[in-house]
């Protein structure tokens, strides 16, 4: 019986050594496209956003510029189980330093670019602070001069974990932060505009052009790959009139674009809406559909139109139309994406903050990037702190913008 007793008594002690045992945790960082297929099933099933979604990513990563990128993929695994993943590539691009819309400078740098809606997963507090010291890690060994850490939720673990972490010296001391607005869509039709302000529906400047245009205003909704050649020609005649197209941002006909359009019209997500005004294309609104939200991702309108709030018309006639298709029934919130606007504040009813964030190489060059970066941040957040105090913020962005617009348009 004694003998019994010791045995229970070591399988006892056996047992509570393993509990207390440390649990391994480590992160492993994925580099090449053999290894994406290793964690794709990891991947699939953390995946929320089609920013971050795997056959987007290596959509990209195989087609034009792309492919002159290297992933650099991080994934916290705690006890050998994954459990966190930061999604990014290795990229050569450009630091564009602006005070405004003024670029002064546009050094070439060698990037690793945490991409928009790629942090998946378990994002604690611990599993961020990982990945925070695994982006450090990934500078100090020459990965790249600096981190990019783009459109990242400012109420995530990791954006205060790349405030801390960093030492003073590498870490970014003027965070890009600007609100993030979705709209949860109500059940019907009837529901929807009655969400609308009063103002909203008693001005609606779009009657004037159904009244001057009668029944030559038209939508039409591209989602077929079939469709593809006609969408880009019609939308790229509008965008290549638009503000963004002076910044170049938004939308540009290239391999990259074409590729995920491709993707996306085969796995039946591409939502691209176009305006006609007598057969003209006068605005457009391309977004992706991805587990029940339709996800903005591009839009514009031809400057023209601009009298008929085109742009607004378009967004509220077709979230309207989601009310009224069957097959548009899965899409419950729309997703206005990057960025601050007017029609994002009006139909928006629900936000949150996202903070774009560097951070810098512990070496020479990247010491150097922020030195010459942060006086010109420093600069550029005075003089808009006072032009937001004396209430002229957004003249000023709307005259620079109609400038470009305008220039873009004459070209």
């Amino acid at each position: 019986m004694a003998t019994i007793a010791l045995e229970k008594a070591n399988e006892s002690a056996a047992d509570i050594s393993q509990i207390n045992k440390p649990v391994e945790v480590r992160v492993r960082v994925i580099r090449s496209r053999s290894e994406i297929e290793e964690i794709r099933s990891v991947w699939i099933s953390m995946q929320r956003h089609p920013n971050a979604d795997i056959d987007c990513y290596i959509t990209l990563l195989e087609s034009g510029s792309g492919k002159a990128w290297k992933p650099h993929i991080l994934i916290v695994y705690r006890g050998g189980i994954p459990e966190a993943m930061l999604i990014g590539r290795v990229e050569s691009t450009r630091l564009s330093l602006k005070i405004g819309y003024a670029e002064l400078l546009k050094p070439r740098v060698r990037a690793l670019v945490f991409i928009y809606g790629g942090l998946l997963g378990n994002a604690s507090a611990e599993n961020c602070e990982l990945l925070a010291r695994e982006a450090v890690k990934s500078l100090r060994n020459y990965v790249a001069d600096i981190a990019f850490f783009n459109h990242l939720r400012a109420d995530s673990n990791l954006y205060p974990a790349l405030r801390s972490v960093p030492g003073f010296i590498i870490r970014d001391h003027f965070p890009s932060v600007q609100n993030h607005r979705i709209m949860q869509l109500p059940g019907t039709e009837s529901e929807f505009w009655h969400t609308l302000s009063l103002k909203l529906r008693k001005n609606l400047r779009w009657k004037k052009l159904l009244k001057e245009h009668a029944d030559d205003v038209k939508i039409h909704c591209f989602r077929k790959v079939s469709e593809l050649d006609r969408m880009v020609k019609d939308v790229e005649q509008v965008a290549k009139t638009t503000y963004q197209r002076a910044l170049r941002v938004g939308f540009s006909d290239d391999l990259e674009m074409r590729a995920l359009f491709c993707l996306k019209a085969r796995n039946g997500w591409l939502r691209a809406f176009v305006l006609y005004a007598n057969d003209r294309p006068c605005a457009f609104w391309i977004g992706t559909i991805y587990q029940g939200t339709l996800h903005s991702d591009q839009m514009g309108y031809d400057p023209e139109y601009r009298a008929y709030s085109p742009g607004m018309y378009l967004v509220m006639r077709s979230i309207e139309g989601f009310r009224i298709s069957d097959t548009e029934k899965e899409i419950r919130a729309v997703d206005f994406g990057m960025g601050d606007a007017e029609y994002k504040a009006t139909l928006g009813n629900e936000e949150w903050e996202d903070a774009s964030i560097y951070l810098f190489a512990p070496h020479a060059r990247g010491l150097m990037l922020n030195s010459i970066r942060t006086p010109i941040l420093l600069i550029d957040k005075v003089a808009k702190m006072i032009l937001r105090k004396a209430q002229l913020l957004q003249q000023v962005k709307r005259v620079w913008r109609h400038r470009a617009q305008k220039t873009t348009g004459d070209k």
